[in-house]
């Protein structure tokens, strides 16, 4: 009787299949990022007609991410030897339309498709409140472990991030799934994550290196967004709002790129007439430079006075313009 389990073992495939399909048959680059067997894998395919398909090899179940283009994340997976995964992405390359072939793939994929209201527009009590409601009805299931990692906003909720991440059963979350998240999490928890703003000395996008200090301006801006155009777009409409109005002398505005190298940030800022620092770090917020401010998702901005003190972090725009305000108007 041990035969079957015997075969089984030694044949199980050394590899998992994505079979994607774009809605409008688009020609474009599809990446999958995961980390896998202790490091960072990244697997690309061109999608021809709007067909493609991509093969990786993790032996443990591992969270994934799908992106077109370089945009923002089209899907979230857990992908795992012998998964053979079928998706479509729709037209705006922006989410799935249809997903099958993995349990867990499936369940993340349905609560962003059933909540995508709340997600995107929802406030972070409410967006935590959902994932808490999630993680109860799905201790044992890798799925809450992979939405903790991809949708819980943690700054202001570490506690509660924590509370929520004890109540999944240790095996739903492999160390493949909460790598990144839970070295966030430990430098949000930490003093660290909110204390001064260091002062930096940072690459510019003149090819010139150029030093930023909190202690020379009575408030200043630094905006981490990613390379996907309509979140830079936003992030640099913010930036534009406060440069234009604002006295340099009294305020300095930082713009980090999160691009994968030095080539693909001076190509997109390559066009734009900024007043602010436009920057770059290798490895970005996991840099040395960088890493001490516990970024834990972008677009993220972080507003500090002249003493070096965080008075707001988070993704919102408007609250980190009005924070600015605040801060001029009380000098």
């Amino acid at each position: 009787m041990l035969w079957p389990l015997l075969l089984w073992s030694c044949s199980r495939p050394d590899n998992f299949t994505v079979e994607g399909k774009l809605s409008d048959g688009a020609t474009a680059n599809v990446e999958l990022t995961y980390y896998a067997d202790g490091g960072i894998r990244r697997t690309s395919a061109v999608a021809r007609e709007g067909r493609f398909t991509i093969d990786g090899s993790s032996t443990r179940p591992t969270l994934a991410l799908l992106t077109i283009s370089g945009g923002a994340p089209a899907a979230s997976l857990i992908v795992d030897n012998g998964d053979k995964i079928k998706l479509t992405v729709d037209s705006a390359m922006t989410g799935l339309t249809r997903l099958s072939g993995s349990k867990p793939s499936e369940k993340l994929w349905k609560f962003t498709r059933d909540n995508y209201q709340t997600l995107t527009s929802g406030s972070d009590t409410e967006v935590n409140r959902l994932l808490a409601e999630f993680v109860s009805r799905n201790p044992d299931d890798i799925s809450a472990a992979a939405l903790m990692v991809t949708t819980f906003r943690t700054p202001g909720h570490e506690a509660e991030a924590d509370s929520l991440l004890a109540r999944i059963a240790p095996e739903a979350r492999p160390q493949e799934v909460m790598h990144n998240f839970s070295e966030v999490l430990a430098t949000q928890i930490s003093s660290d994550a909110h204390g001064k703003v260091p002062n930096m000395t940072l690459y510019d996008r003149r090819d010139t290196t150029v030093y930023y200090a909190p202690y020379n301006q009575s408030a200043s801006i630094i905006a981490f967004a990613s390379a996907a155009p309509q979140q830079r777009d936003s992030v640099i409409a913010a930036l534009r709002q406060l440069a234009d109005s604002l006295p340099r002398r009294r305020f300095k505005a930082v713009e980090v790129t999160l691009a994968p190298d030095s080539a693909e940030w001076k190509r997109l800022t390559a066009r734009d007439f900024a007043s602010w620092i436009q920057a770059w770090t290798p490895a970005a917020i996991a840099s040395p430079s960088m890493r001490r401010l516990a970024v834990p998702r972008v677009p993220f901005f972080i507003v500090a006075d002249s003493t070096g003190t965080q008075i707001y972090r988070g993704s919102s725009a408007t609250a980190a313009v009005s924070t600015v305000d605040r801060i001029l108007r009380r000098k």
